[in-house]
């Protein structure tokens, strides 16, 4: 018979107390309830702090000294003493059943480090023509999907539900919405020290814990993400800085790639983005695409 192994949530919040209410609603509607969670906040005034009394929960509330995704999660994984820890957004909504069958493949494999639910609406569809080829290229191997895979120029794809053959799909990378890591583990590793936003901490911490520890998507254990605008991310050009240069961050020190190589892949990289935001024109494009370039 297996371990039964308790867990801890970490969540890292700013200026959004009415999704962290959803949030921390749904954590309370668990099967298996965690045994600690620490709130990070980053945010003004106190509306957050009066989110955390509201609910029956072991909830620990204590204030961070700027706004960092990364630097949140580092501070509040530093009161867990459970064998597992989660990290969380403060805008999903999660199932049920979500942490008891993610703490059940730790249970069963103790080769386990991470395991990420899977967030509805967030698949990855077999790239097909010019998209795959272009895959193709950055990552120097053939592949049928890519998904769940981190190559090239740290370029990182959600899994290829639709080829799941079992509940759980093994990755190279695992992303925050909802994730759960061997505490030992983390702890050896922790986030990169981000600013802000800290886009691609996820990619960065996880694939090194994938070195020594098997990583996996899990097909059934779902949540909801329903993002809501932060002060983080209303600077489109500073926030496509970031994503280059955390890229770039990732490429090194995780990939171990640098010289020419690392710069032509950026540059095909830099290209591919741009065509895609003058294509598809989101919100916020031309403020994003100036970002990538400078």
């Amino acid at each position: 018979m297996s371990e039964t192994l308790s867990y801890s949530i970490v969540i890292a919040t700013y200026e959004r107390p009415d999704a962290l209410r959803d949030a921390l609603a749904s954590v309370a509607r668990q099967t298996r309830r965690p045994e600690r969670i620490v709130i990070v906040d980053s945010s003004v005034g106190d509306a957050t702090c009066a989110i955390a009394t509201q609910f029956p929960l072991p909830i620990s509330y204590e204030r961070a000294p700027q706004p960092s995704a990364a630097r949140q999660r580092n501070q509040g994984s530093r009161h867990i003493a459970t064998p597992l820890l989660a990290f969380m957004d403060d805008d999903v909504v999660l199932a049920p059943d979500v942490f008891e069958k993610l703490c059940a493949v730790f249970e069963e494999n103790p080769a386990t480090g991470g395991v990420a639910a899977r967030m509805n609406g967030a698949t990855h569809s077999p790239p097909r023509g010019a998209l795959w080829w272009y895959y193709r290229l950055q990552a120097g191997f053939p592949d049928d999907t890519y998904g769940a895979r981190l190559f090239g120029p740290a370029i990182n794809c959600f899994p290829c539900y639709e080829r799941a053959e079992s509940e759980l799909m093994p990755a190279d990378w695992l992303n925050l919405g909802c994730v759960l890591f061997r505490t030992e583990a983390f702890q050896h590793e922790l986030f990169p020290n981000f600013e802000g936003y800290s886009h691609m901490e996820d990619v960065h911490l996880s694939a090194r814990i994938g070195r020594t520890h098997r990583l996996f998507f899990h097909t059934t254990a779902r949540y909801d993400h329903f993002p809501r605008e932060s002060p983080a991310k209303t600077n489109r050009r500073d926030l496509g800085q970031m994503r280059i240069r955390n890229q770039q961050t990732v490429a090194r020190e995780v990939m171990g790639m640098s010289g020419l190589s690392l710069q032509w892949k950026m540059l095909l990289h830099r290209l591919f983005i741009s065509l895609f935001l003058i294509r598809f024109r989101p919100a916020g494009w031309k403020g994003e695409l100036a970002g990538i370039w400078d």
